[in-house]
C-alpha cells in the first residue's frame, strides 16, 4: 500500500496540491478493477538524411603568366589560274635566213628573243599580206585585202645571247605562205623559243596560183631538216636544236606529225589537218586542235590522227572556229567584207575556201588566236623546256579550264590521254 501511494505520488504532476489526509482505519475497499495494459506505440524511425556532396573547392587564381588563345589558321586564298595569252618578257626580234641556193628562192622567216635595250629607237616591223601575193596577180587584189599586221617584232634586232633557246617550226598550209601566222609566231618567241617558218616553195601561195604545187612529206621533211642546219649556222651556241617542236596548219600538220620521227623533234601540234597517224616509233606527246565547222578539212579526219597516237595526246575542238580561224587572214577578210570581190578571178570554190572560219557566223578569230596562244605556249613550253610549275599562279594548261579564262572561247569536244 505504502509503495502504491508512493507511486501515485511520484506519478503527480501538481506540484502546488496540499499533503494527502492520513486515511482512518476501515473496512478494506473492494479491489479496483484491473486496467487492460495499454501498448506503447512503437517509436517512428527518424528520418534518414541523405548527404549532399561537399562542393569542390574552387582553386585560387594561379599567378603564372596565362597560355594566350591560339589565332585561327587564316583559308589559303587560291593561287590566281595562268593562261599564256599576252606577251612574254622578251623582246622579238625577227630576220630572213634562206634555204635555196639562189637568194630569194626558199625562205625562211626566224622570230627569236632579243636584246631589249638595243631595240630603242627601233620601228617594229609591219607586214603587208600583199607581200605574200605573187607580183602578176598583187594588182588584182583590192586595197581593202590588202592589210597590214602589226608584228610586235623588230627587224634584225641583235639576239638576246645570254641563254640557249629550244627551237619551234612553224609549216604552213597548201596555198599558204610562212609569213601566215605571225601573231604566233612571234608570241613564241617572247617565251623564249627561236620560232623559224620555211616557205614550201613547192606547195606554198605561188605555186598554188600558177598550177604547179603539189603534195610532197618528202619534200616537207627536207625542209624541216634544212631549217634546222640553217638555224645551227646563223646562231651557233644559242640554239638549241636538239629540242625542237613542230606546229602545222592543214596540209603542214602532216608535217608536223611526220617530223616526230626525227630524233630532235620533241613534240607536235597538228592543226586543222587531215587524219594523219604518227609514226608508229614515235611514242611521242601530241596536241591535236581543229575546228568545229571546218569545212576544208572536217574535225573527224583530224580526231583519227589523236585516236592513233600512242603517246601522250590531247584533243581540243573549239566551238564555231573554221579551218582559217588560226592565221592571221580572218581579222582582215571580215574587216574588208568578205572576198565576193575575187570570185570572179579565183572561182567560189577557192573563196569559200578563203573564207573558211572569217565569216560573221564563226567565232571572232582574235579570241581563236588567243587560244593557241595560250595552247602552244603551254605545250611546248612543258615539253621542250620541262615546266612543270609557275610562281605566282596555278597553272591550267590544256585542260578544258583554259576555255573558261579566255573571252569568246568554247569548247565543242575535248580529249585526254596522258
Amino acid at each position: 500500500m505504502v509503495l502504491a501511494l508512493l507511486a501515485t505520488g511520484c506519478s503527480s504532476n501538481d506540484d502546488d496540491a496540499p499533503p494527502a489526509a492520513v486515511p482512518t482505519e476501515a473496512s478494506a475497499p473492494e479491489p479496483e478493477p484491473a486496467t487492460a495494459p495499454t501498448e506503447a506505440p512503437a517509436p517512428t524511425a527518424a528520418p534518414t538524411e541523405v548527404p549532399v556532396p561537399e562542393a569542390e573547392p574552387t582553386p585560387a587564381p594561379s599567378e603564372s603568366t596565362p597560355v594566350p588563345t591560339p589565332e585561327p589558321t587564316p583559308t589559303p586564298t587560291p593561287e590566281p589560274p595562268i593562261v599564256f595569252t599576252e606577251f612574254g618578257k622578251f623582246t622579238v626580234g625577227v630576220t630572213a635566213l634562206e634555204l635555196g641556193a639562189e637568194p630569194g628562192q626558199q625562205p625562211l622567216s626566224v622570230w627569236y628573243p632579243a636584246d631589249h635595250n638595243a631595240v630603242a629607237g627601233m620601228e617594229p616591223e609591219i607586214f603587208n599580206s600583199a607581200q605574200a601575193i605573187p607580183a602578176a596577180f598583187r594588182a588584182l587584189i583590192p586595197e581593202s585585202m590588202q592589210g597590214a599586221v602589226e608584228t610586235n617584232s623588230y627587224r634584225d634586232a641583235p639576239l638576246a645571247d645570254w641563254n640557249t633557246y629550244p627551237v619551234v617550226i612553224y609549216s604552213h598550209g597548201f596555198g599558204g605562205h610562212r609569213d601566215v601566222a605571225i601573231f604566233l609566231t612571234t608570241h613564241l618567241a617572247s617565251y623564249g623559243f627561236i620560232v623559224a617558218s620555211p616557205e614550201h616553195i613547192h606547195r606554198n601561195l605561188p605555186a598554188q596560183a600558177f598550177g604547179t604545187a603539189e603534195s610532197s612529206p618528202e619534200k616537207d621533211q627536207a625542209d624541216v631538216a634544212n631549217t634546222l642546219a640553217a638555224l645551227n649556222a646563223a646562231f651557233g651556241d644559242n640554239v638549241d636544236t636538239a629540242r625542237v617542236g613542230v606546229i602545222g596548219h592543214s596540209a603542214g600538220a602532216r608535217t608536223a606529225l611526220d617530223a616526230l620521227a626525227n630524233e630532235a623533234v620533241l613534240a607536235a601540234i597538228p592543226l586543222a589537218g587531215g587524219g594523219t597517224p604518227p609514226p608508229e616509233a614515235a611514242d611521242k606527246p601530241i596536241l591535236v586542235i581543229v575546228a568545229e565547222l571546218d569545212l576544208t578539212v572536217p574535225t573527224y579526219r583530224s580526231l583519227a590522227s589523236y585516236e592513233s597516237a600512242t603517246g601522250p595526246r590531247t584533243f581540243v575542238n573549239l566551238a564555231q572556229a573554221g579551218h582559217n580561224s588560226f592565221t592571221d587572214s580572218c581579222p582582215v577578210i571580215l574587216a574588208g567584207g568578205g572576198l565576193d570581190m575575187l570570185e570572179p578571178l579565183l572561182g567560189a570554190e577557192q573563196v569559200a575556201r578563203a573564207e573558211d572560219g572569217c565569216t560573221p557566223e564563226n567565232a571572232d578569230p582574235l579570241a581563236m588566236q588567243a587560244a593557241l596562244k595560250h595552247l602552244a605556249t603551254h605545250f611546248f613550253w612543258t615539253h621542250l623546256k620541262g615546266l612543270v610549275d609557275m610562281q605566282g599562279g596555278r597553272l591550267v594548261g590544256t585542260t578544258p579550264e583554259f576555255a573558261d579564262l579566255i573571252e569568246g572561247v568554247e569548247l565543242a569536244d575535248h580529249r585526254e590521254d596522258s
